[in-house]
């Protein structure tokens, strides 16, 4: 039976994705408007933050945006949910925002 690893903040690095995939944590999807209202916001369901990269030559080439800490927009069917972190190809990534 395989183990079962919960990961959380703090140990997310136990797990190094390979090849051309990316473990993200998907934005929340509220935000709290400016008298303090908290409301689901549609667009931040799709984005989350890169936290680690799989194989490092595919991340270093010049012309590749995924970058640790991009924020990104990706397809809603492109991921494998893990807990609060998602593990996708890059494929999955419509766009990196600047």
């Amino acid at each position: 039976m395989a183990k079962r690893i919960d990961l959380t903040e703090e140990n997310y690095s136990s797990l190094r994705p390979t090849g051309e995939r990316i473990l993200v944590k998907r934005d929340k999807g509220e935000e709290r408007t400016e008298s303090g209202v908290w409301y689901a916001k549609e667009q931040n369901r799709q984005t989350g933050t890169v936290i680690a990269l799989g194989d490092a030559e595919i991340f270093e080439k010049e012309n590749n945006r995924i970058k640790l800490g991009s924020k990104i927009y990706f397809i809603e069917e492109g991921y494998l949910p893990i807990g609060e972190f998602m593990l996708m190809k890059t494929s999955s990534v419509l766009g990196v925002f600047e």
